[in-house]
């Protein structure tokens, strides 16, 4: 084969040229080898399905400290092989003082929900009740949303042997009525193929909305029940008020529906604290699933469509944060977009070549649901 440039261009390579395009030989049918004008060594392979392939050469080249990606050129692919990225120690500290911020910022606005309501409001849902316990609910109830959601990325991410940070929690101090902004981690490793994109991008929203669903449960057992004549005088007085979809989440309409708490006749359920909760856990969901750039239903859409179709949903994204009125948090993305060197680009998978595996396709309905079932407008 030919060799555009010679094996010296390379001197940092831990590895040879000639090393290096051996392990290539081992796994593909090698048609070129050379090195670029950037001094990739770089490798022209007949097309092949290398679904399983391609993971067995980046673990070869693990153990140098390199990597590779694959991209298809015409009826053939190009494997280029280069350093792993150097990354420094995580400092955990920051991850720690963050969440203690989180719980200290989560519990000041579950204190304010739960003692700054109506008096009359109290009196009537809440006699004998200890509201400390209501506050410890709430609180508990939405760092759990948030720190489930974030452990589905790292379980998915260990799985996988990705490396990733810890959830890095985001407090927000009053007047924000949740106390958190959500929590993200970072990924330190590029997924090999589309499949662990999709994986890294659906784990946490499946988990954070199971978790919201658990709170959703407990929201259901343990809401205050009065009677009929009670909640018309508490409407009259607008400190109650009726609420339907879309105002609540469409999960919360499937599990009064599927009869989880039994009401006397004469009598209404009032969903309270802990109801906002489950708002804050669709919320994230909801916003968390949409095709919008690197948001995690952005991941899950580049795995799903590649980059291209990537793009397409992403304006898809937009176009119902703009008509659900989410205007805020639209600009906000587009502002973060615009601002980064590639917009509209979602996270590469070292194999873009592999289609996304039809059990995961399966899985991308799931996802549709979940964008159903958790919108809500605040």
């Amino acid at each position: 084969m030919a060799s555009r440039s010679a094996p010296g261009a390379v001197p940092a390579y831990p590895l040879d040229f000639g090393s290096i395009r051996s392990y290539i030989e081992f796994r593909f049918t090698l048609l070129d080898a050379y090195v670029d004008v950037s001094g990739i060594p770089t490798f022209i392979v007949a097309q092949q399905h290398i679904r399983d392939k391609f993971p067995e050469l980046l673990h070869d080249l693990a153990n140098y400290d390199l990597t590779a990606r694959v991209r298809k050129i015409s009826d053939k692919l190009v494997v280029s092989v280069f350093p792993r990225p150097k990354q420094s120690s995580p400092r955990k500290i920051i991850n720690v003082l963050l969440f203690l911020a989180t719980i200290g910022t989560v519990s000041v606005a579950s204190y304010s929900l739960v003692f700054g309501m109506n008096p009359d409001l109290m009196r009537m849902l809440y006699t004998g009740a200890d509201l400390r316990t209501q506050v410890l609910a709430l609180a508990i109830s939405i760092l759990a949303i948030v720190g489930v959601h974030e452990m589905g990325h790292i379980m998915a991410a260990r799985y996988h042997k990705m490396d990733a940070t810890l959830p890095y929690f985001v407090p927000a101090p009053p007047p924000f009525p949740f106390g958190t902004f959500g929590a993200v981690i970072s990924l330190r490793s590029s997924p090999a193929n589309r499949d662990q994109l999709f994986d890294i991008g659906f784990s946490g929203p499946i988990a954070g909305f199971l978790a919201t669903v658990a709170v959703g449960v407990l929201m259901l057992v343990t809401a205050p029940i009065i009677t009929r004549e009670q909640a018309q005088a508490l409407m009259a007085s607008k400190l109650l008020a009726e609420a339907s979809w879309p105002n609540v989440p469409l999960l919360v309409e499937l599990l009064d529906w599927a009869g989880l708490r039994a009401v006397p006749y004469g009598h209404v359920l009032v969903l309270a604290n802990v109801f906002f909760a489950v708002q804050v856990g669709a919320l994230i969901t909801f916003l968390n699933v949409l095709p919008v750039w690197q948001l995690d239903g952005g991941h899950i859409s580049r795995a799903a469509f590649g980059r291209g179709g990537h793009k397409l949903a992403a304006l898809i994204g937009f176009g119902i944060l703009f008509l659900a009125g989410y205007w805020g948090f639209a600009v906000l993305l587009l502002v973060f977009m615009f601002s980064s060197r590639r917009p509209f680009e979602g996270v590469e998978p070292l194999d873009d070549v592999s289609p996304l595996s039809d059990s995961r396709k399966a899985l991308f309905l799931l996802t549709l649901v979940m964008l159903v079932l958790s919108f809500v407008i605040f």
